[in-house]
């Protein structure tokens, strides 16, 4: 099965967002194919875009392909157009957690202990700050 690969234009670029010059391009599929090997097959083509960086959509709905499913799912036949969004690069949940609670409070200990980095000038502080 021969599928067309594009980038969907965006709402504000009036049809200018295919900067790149590999898109529009066809990948060649095997009947029965699941939507996690044409984001691989897109991978091998485009090699900035990772399979996790990459949402798949179909259709003027713009169905998204979830991972894990068929082509033949979502009726996507020889010669239909899939459009490709890179997501750009994505952060596991342990690094989002570790920024989120530990980031202030290693801010707070770099601005107590380096103040007149961030002030100009050191400041007596408190008995309570202390």
């Amino acid at each position: 099965m021969l599928i067309n690969i594009d980038k969907r234009a965006s709402a504000g670029s009036g049809g200018a967002a295919k900067k790149a010059s590999r898109y529009p391009f066809s990948i060649e599929l095997p009947d029965g194919a699941m939507v996690d090997g044409l984001k691989d097959a897109i991978a091998q083509e485009v090699k900035a875009l990772h399979p996790d960086r990459q949402r798949l959509t179909f259709g003027e709905k713009k169905d998204v392909l979830e991972s894990g499913e068929t082509l033949s799912k979502y009726n996507i036949k020889s010669g239909d157009t899939i459009y490709v969004k890179d997501l750009g690069p994505q952060i596991g949940w342990q690094t989002v957690f570790y920024i989120e609670y530990f980031g202030p409070i290693v801010f707070h200990v770099l601005v107590y202990h380096f103040q007149s980095l961030f002030y100009g000038r050191r400041f007596e502080h408190s008995e309570v700050q202390r």
